[in-house]
């Protein structure tokens, strides 16, 4: 896909901002294995829905929800790597 990448993980993390404007989403493929961590970083711009394809709120997140998450090309070199989520879909 040229306009964003694709990931698979398991949430392990949800975290708030101090504006609460957005939420840090961390998803793994395997929750023992940071380097397999990334960071999605939600706005209100980010669509979630769940695998109905029903629309669902941020705070119907949950660690352990199975997700795919549609995200930017652009991505931190930090560990884990940060990116803005487009699409969160709940498995």
């Amino acid at each position: 896909m040229k306009c964003c990448s694709c990931k698979i993980g398991r949430i392990v993390e949800i975290l708030d901002t101090p504006n609460n404007q957005y939420k840090f989403i961390t998803i793994a493929m395997n929750p023992r294995d940071i380097y397999t961590y990334t960071r999605l970083v939600y706005s209100d711009t980010t669509l979630i829905s769940d695998g109905e394809c029903n629309e669902i709120r941020v705070e119907d997140l949950k660690i352990g929800d199975l997700v795919v998450a549609y995200h930017s090309n652009a991505m931190t070199m930090s560990i884990p790597p940060q990116t803005s989520a487009y699409i969160i879909e709940v498995r």
